[in-house]
C-alpha cells in the first residue's frame, strides 16, 4: 500500500467520514476573500482583516510544508433547524475531538523518519474551505459549506500539514446544479449570490460570535434559536444519511432550554459546557440568546 493510502484508510479508521490531500501552494480565493471583507460581510471579526496576509499561502503558517491532509468528521442533520442549540454544538467540542485525532494521525505518519508536522484546526488563519475542496473532501456549496458526495453538508474540517511531497486526491465537481433551497430556506437572506455569507444577518453568526445586542427584524427572525441554525444545511438533498458515520464524540446530549439557560450560574455552565463549542461563547451571550427566544415566543 503506497503511503498516501495509508494515510487515507488510517484517517477513516480513526472515524473520519472523508479524507484526502492537496499539494501545498499559495491560496487561490484571496481576491473572493477580499472582496467578502471590503464589503463588510465579517461583521465585527476583525481578525479576518489582522490575518489577512498570512492566508495568501500556507508556507506562512509552516515554511516547510509541502502536503495538505484534509479530514472531515460527520455530526448529525438537524431535525428541528432553527430551534435550541445546531447539532454540532450538542456533543463533544469539534475543536478537541478532531485535533486529537489529527494527533494520532501525525504520530502514525512520523513513524516514516524526516517527517514533521503540524495540525490546524481553526487555530491558524487558513482557508480549510479551500484546501477541503483541492483536497477532495467535496465542493462549496451555495450555503458556504462544504458538501460531500456521500456525506453530505453537516462536516467539521479539519488539516494536518506535512513536510513531504504527497501525490494529491482528484478534487469534486460542483454538483448543486440549479438548486438553491439554502438560500430560499435562509430567514434573514443572508446567503449571498456568489455563494458567501453576510455574518451581519446570519444567524449562526449572531447567535454564537456576535458580542453585541441583536435588536428589530434580526430579533424577531432568531425565534427559537439559542445556538446557531442549521437551516441551510438540514434542507440541503445531499444529506442522505441517517447516523451513519457519526462520531461517538459528537453523538447528541440533551441541552437545556431558555429557561433554563437564564437560571443557570456559572458554575453550572461550567460545568455542563467546559467540553463544548458552548463554553467558548460564555453564559452571557447564551442568556443574551435566551432572553430572546421567549419573548419571541
Amino acid at each position: 500500500m503506497s503511503l498516501e493510502n495509508s494515510i487515507l484508510t488510517e484517517a477513516r479508521r480513526l472515524g473520519f467520514i472523508a479524507a484526502g490531500i492537496a499539494a501545498a501552494g499559495p491560496a487561490e480565493n484571496l481576491d473572493l476573500f477580499n472582496r467578502w471583507l471590503q464589503d463588510g460581510n465579517a461583521a465585527d471579526m476583525a481578525f479576518m482583516e489582522r490575518s489577512r496576509q498570512i492566508r495568501t499561502d500556507v508556507k506562512n503558517v509552516m515554511p516547510d510544508v509541502k502536503s495538505i491532509i484534509v479530514v472531515a468528521a460527520r455530526y448529525a442533520t438537524n431535525k428541528e433547524p432553527g430551534k435550541g442549540f445546531s447539532t454540532y454544538a450538542r456533543g463533544m467540542d469539534y475543536h478537541i475531538v478532531i485535533r486529537g485525532k489529527l494527533s494520532l494521525l501525525a504520530d502514525f505518519i512520523k513513524k516514516q523518519p524526516g517527517i514533521s508536522t503540524r495540525v490546524c484546526v481553526d487555530s491558524v488563519p487558513l482557508f480549510e474551505r479551500e484546501w477541503a475542496i483541492r483536497a477532495g473532501i467535496g465542493w462549496r456549496g451555495r450555503q458556504g459549506q462544504i458538501v460531500n458526495p456521500k456525506a453530505g453538508c453537516c462536516l467539521s474540517i479539519g488539516v494536518l500539514l506535512l513536510n513531504i511531497v504527497l501525490a494529491p486526491s482528484t478534487p469534486c465537481a460542483n454538483q448543486c446544479g440549479n438548486c438553491r433551497l439554502c438560500v430560499d430556506a435562509c430567514p434573514t437572506r443572508a446567503i449571498l449570490d456568489n455563494g458567501l455569507i453576510d455574518c451581519r444577518r446570519c444567524l449562526a453568526y449572531l447567535t454564537v460570535e456576535h458580542k453585541g445586542d441583536i435588536q428589530g427584524e434580526l430579533q424577531i427572525a432568531m425565534g427559537q434559536t439559542l445556538f446557531g441554525c442549521d437551516i441551510c444545511t438540514a434542507v440541503c438533498p445531499w444529506n442522505k444519511m441517517e447516523n451513519d458515520g457519526i462520531l461517538a464524540e459528537f453523538q447528541e446530549r440533551l441541552m437545556p432550554d431558555a429557561k433554563e439557560i437564564l437560571a443557570m450560574s456559572k458554575e453550572e455552565f461550567t460545568s455542563r459546557f467546559k467540553d463544548s463549542t458552548v463554553f467558548r461563547t460564555g453564559l452571557e451571550r447564551l442568556k443574551r440568546n435566551a432572553a430572546i427566544v421567549l419573548e419571541n415566543t
